[in-house]
């Protein structure tokens, strides 16, 4: 779709009513993002998505999820972790 814009004044106003929708949009999930821990162990996990620690482990036994693991010490990476629950989504119907 195209748009003649006439002058300057109105430039500015698609300009700031495009920037507005955009903020609008994504800054919820760019907040959420920049206070959240980039790992996080079982307990928050559990915490998070509700999952009892025999799930994370099946989910884990399975790779299924990522982690990584030093010693007894398991962390889980914020981004897989939702990445894992985007691609499970299910949608409802229209």
């Amino acid at each position: 779709m195209k748009h003649y814009i006439s002058s300057k004044e109105e430039l500015n106003e698609t300009v700031k009513k495009a920037v507005e929708e955009l903020l609008q949009k994504e800054l919820p999930s760019i907040l959420r993002k920049a206070k959240r821990k980039e790992w996080i162990n079982t307990n928050e996990l559990m915490e998070l998505t509700g999952w009892s620690r025999r799930t994370i482990q099946y989910l884990r036994d399975e790779k299924r999820i990522p982690f990584s693991q030093e010693g007894h010490r398991i962390l889980y990476p914020m981004d897989g972790i939702e990445e894992y629950l985007r691609s499970n989504q299910v949608n409802p119907k229209d």
